[in-house]
């Protein structure tokens, strides 16, 4: 209500009004904002209201829509890793039933006739197997790892190409779920070839253009830029430091530290500018007579140690540090040129033949070629074929990307060049074990004679060799020869020579220097007829390639083994594109094969749907988890703005009363007049 102060006896009429106006206006004020929260049923209707309030419940606010959208992601997550669980399910179906046929399949309870007939079947199987492996939810493919949008298995060449990459799609899921919602086609199917590793360890030289971020630093951590000490002694020490934080290449750093040492000391270097190089893969510091220049780092930083700098007084003759860390070992980038490339065995230069199934391509290396040029080139043929530089960037790896197709990289009219870049499927030092898709080479040894039990020498012999002039030789492996093809190679000459046949001048097994394999070299006369092969015990003859070779006839008579070094995609399609065709021609040896192969295919199968199990609980646990933040931050943020409707209903109705009242008052007093006041 309105009230005029005791202290004044006698007071206008305009004090009168406006002291009444500004307690109706305030009261006025109070029941329309008590209007608008019980009509909102929020307490908090602007920020002005209370600061503090309003603070806490917008982060609340913000917590509770990213949770709504956490909520929406992990039921996204959920859908999608069902329809993964499920499309598992159906291949890991489709698998067994494909075992089933070929167990089925072999024996005498087979013929051809009824194994063309089951290689229909496994065909069914295989397309039905490409549409589990394309299996989407949503247009998201779950197979496809983080490619969703594409099409992850797709005919290519008569084989089946993986375009999917990554190890799968990844999402707001909240905390500790960060993992991907999506699987790759490489774990669940095998869509990818073991990689065909680089076994020469490229050794990129260090050049000036070198990026400090491609050193594995002397102390195989990187390189961690900062500030060094350099300390100049001719007699009077002096020590300048040098900030290299921010230099991009080996060039760089050491521009900075040549800057920095001929400003202190013009006279600490010999020669014009540059002095500080690099020499192997080192730095190095031609330094004056009667200098010497040393690198400590800077409180705790480790830029000299890891430049392989520290602990070493360059001087006069001693340009370049010789003990300790002091290697640089630069990695391999795209950007590195094959000239500057220095392996144990020098560099060579020429043509590479990739072949993929029936096709081939070839890529022509050159000095000026970059590591980027020769992948992309590689990529460029169409094989589905790629290049890669391995993890600790050492070497070169060639990946088969088509299940179906076998990957063989070879050497062309004698040249080295795939041999010197490490990637050659097949050369002295392949394992005979990776003979055959990891299968190796099966021999005859330890058998005996049935009647008698005693070992018999005639039942362990391999296979016998016929030169074109009619002489023969038998060839007798024993686990010993089977480390490498160079073993083998070895045993075949030991062979020939063992028994009258001159090696190298009339016989000589070597390996192609054209293409892949082991090639028979035969010189011997008359020529009367071809060089052949003929399996008597085991299958070496055929596990090596031998049998069904090819012999081209000149003055040197070749006989060329088939290449059984190739690289296989080892998935579920190769396997039933494998079975295929062991029915469809009647072999049972490859029904056999192919169905031990489906083994480590449907464990790979469990394998992926365990994963997806797993990762599918880990989503029902978060959101239990969830649920249960975003109803403690709903809480809060009841408490920071929700209406108490009991306590707003109690002061509007008082705020009423006291407004009523104030009208009163004033009207009362507006009223009165000069008679009011007469006796």
């Amino acid at each position: 209500m309105s009230a005029i102060p005791a202290n004044l006896a006698r007071v206008p009429n305009l004090l009168v009004s406006n002291a009444a106006l500004s307690t109706m206006t305030r009261t006025g004020l109070d029941l329309l904002k008590l209007s608008e929260q019980i009509a909102t049923g929020s307490s908090l209707l602007r920020i002005s209201d209370d600061a503090v309030r309003a603070s806490v419940a917008l982060v609340l606010d913000e917590r509770l829509e990213n949770a709504g959208q956490r909520f929406r992601n992990l039921d996204h997550a959920q859908a999608l890793l069902d329809t993964a669980d499920q499309a598992l399910l159906d291949a890991r179906d489709l698998a067994v039933e494909a075992q089933s046929i070929a167990s089925s399949q072999i024996g005498v309870g087979s013929d051809s006739t009824t194994r063309r007939n089951q290689a229909l079947v496994i065909n069914s199987i295989l397309q039905e197997m490409m549409s589990v492996a394309n299996r989407s939810f949503a247009d998201v493919h779950v197979f496809a790892g983080a490619t969703v949008p594409t099409t992850p298995f797709q005919a290519f060449l008569g084989g089946v190409r993986y375009a999917g990459a990554g190890e799968g799609l990844r999402t707001d899921l909240g905390a500790g779920l960060d993992f991907p919602v999506t699987v790759s086609g490489e774990a669940a199917f095998g869509a990818l070839s073991a990689r065909l590793k680089g076994d020469v360890d490229l050794n990129p030289m260090l050049t000036r253009s070198t990026r400090i971020a491609d050193l594995g630093g002397a102390r195989q951590l990187g390189v961690s830029l900062g500030q060094i000490e350099v300390t100049i002694d001719n007699g009077t020490p002096v020590t300048v430091a040098v900030d290299l934080a921010g230099a991009e290449s080996v060039g760089d750093a050491l521009d900075r530290i040549e800057a920095a040492i001929r400003a202190a000391d013009p006279a600490a270097l010999d020669g014009a500018f540059p002095s500080a190089t690099v020499a192997g893969e080192q730095f190095s510091f031609d330094v004056a007579a009667g200098y010497t220049v040393t690198f400590q780092d800077v409180g705790a930083g480790t830029t000299a140690q890891d430049l392989g700098i520290a602990d070493f007084g360059y001087a006069d003759g001693a340009p370049v540090k010789t003990a300790g860390l002091m290697n640089l070992d630069p990695r391999l980038t795209d950007l590195t040129l094959l000239s500057d490339l220095d392996p144990a065995s020098a560099m060579t230069f020429g043509d590479i033949r990739f072949r993929n199934g029936a096709l081939t391509g070839v890529v022509t290396t050159t000095p000026t070629m970059t590591i980027g040029q020769l992948r992309a080139q590689i990529n460029a043929l169409g094989l589905g074929v790629r290049a890669e530089i391995s993890p600790d960037g050492a070497s070169l790896d060639v990946v088969n990307e088509v299940s179906g197709l076998y990957l063989s990289v070879e050497e062309v009219g004698g040249g080295t060049a795939a041999t010197s870049l490490g990637i050659r499927s097949m050369t002295g030092s392949t394992l005979i074990s990776d003979f055959n898709f990891g299968r190796g080479v099966e021999i005859a040894h330890g058998a005996v004679d049935p009647i008698t039990g005693l070992p018999d020498a005639d039942r362990n012999v391999d296979f016998r060799v016929t030169t074109r002039s009619g002489a023969t030789f038998t060839v007798d492996l024993e686990p010993g020869h089977m480390g490498t093809v160079s073993d083998v190679i070895a045993r075949i000459n030991a062979e020939a020579a063992g028994q009258g046949l001159a090696v190298p001048a009339d016989f000589e097994a070597a390996l192609a220097s054209d293409g892949n394999g082991i090639v028979l070299l035969d010189n011997t006369g008359p020529v009367t007829g071809q060089t052949s092969v003929a399996r008597l015990n085991g299958y070496a003859a055929e596990d090596l390639g031998l049998l069904n070779g090819s012999f081209t006839a000149g003055a040197t008579a070749v006989f060329a083994a088939a290449d059984r070094a190739k690289v296989r995609v080892d998935s579920v399609f190769t396997t039933l594109m494998e079975m295929r065709t062991a029915l469809e021609t009647n072999n049972e040896r490859g029904i056999t094969l192919a169905g031990e192969f489906l083994a480590p295919d449907v464990d790979r199968l469990h394998q992926a749907r365990a994963l997806v199990g797993a990762r599918a609980a880990r989503i029902e646990a978060g959101r239990a988890r969830e649920q249960d933040v975003q109803l403690l931050n709903e809480k809060l943020r009841s408490q920071m703005k929700d209406l108490d409707y009991t306590t707003a209903s109690t002061r509007y109705a008082l705020l009423q009363l006291a407004q009523q009242a104030g009208l009163t008052t004033t009207a009362q007093s507006f009223s009165r007049s000069l008679l009011d006041f007469l006796g």
